[in-house]
């Protein structure tokens, strides 16, 4: 009676544990959301600099991208000799 008290006792305690920590987690998941979403508020001049920042960054990429490929594509297409 005792061992069956005690493994009871201890599912319980688990039980309590893992809802106290689905909880923590669930708490910092909402909490990064908010950040996340409250950022460009704050500092909204910062936050269209990085934005801006990063847009440059993909669209030069893209450029770079379809420049190699046409590139390529004029290689691959040559007459060869």
């Amino acid at each position: 009676m005792n061992k069956v008290a005690s493994i009871l006792l201890a599912a319980i305690l688990a039980i309590v544990m893992l809802g106290g920590f689905i909880a923590i987690l669930g708490g910092s998941i909402l909490g990064a959301l908010l950040f996340v979403v409250g950022i460009p508020f704050a500092f909204p001049m910062s936050t269209s600099i990085v934005v801006l920042f990063f847009a440059v960054i993909i669209i030069r990429t893209i450029m770079e991208k379809r420049r190699q490929k046409r590139e390529m594509q004029k290689y691959l297409n040559s007459p060869t000799d």
